[in-house]
């Protein structure tokens, strides 16, 4: 899996353009959570910084543009954050879902705030804080 995010964040085997079309955001993100799904449009977007890109979710944070990929099941946890920026990133693969609330100190410890809507992600979970 890092082989395979550390090709993507490169663009390895695709031109300019289509890696550029690859981290676009396409479509505006119009809801105030991921789940549950089918919530009524909110307008103002109440993230208006996210928005679907191809098969992940682009946004705009302190470091510039960025991407991220996670999901779970009933057991096993992960996620990828990408930033445009020096095309750096961090890849979490969990055995327990109970390691979700850690991702956002995680990934900050990585590659400092980067403006992920966590939020959006997870709503209402607590996660770690620092110190």
């Amino acid at each position: 899996m890092a082989r395979l995010a550390a090709h993507c964040l490169r663009g390895d085997g695709l031109g300019p353009a289509l890696r550029a079309e690859w981290t676009r955001p396409q479509l505006p993100i119009t809801t105030a959570s991921q789940f549950p799904t089918l919530q009524p449009e909110r307008s103002p977007p109440p993230h208006p910084r996210l928005a679907a890109g191809l098969g992940m979710l682009a946004f705009d944070g302190p470091q510039g543009p960025g991407f991220y990929k996670g999901g779970h099941d009933d057991v096993t946890a992960n996620t990828w954050v990408g930033l445009e920026a020096g095309r750096r990133s961090v890849l979490i693969l969990s055995n327990d879902v109970r390691a979700e609330p850690a991702f956002p100190a995680l990934v900050a410890a990585a590659l400092g705030e980067t403006g992920v809507p966590w939020a959006w992600e997870y709503p209402g979970m607590g996660f770690w804080k620092e110190g």
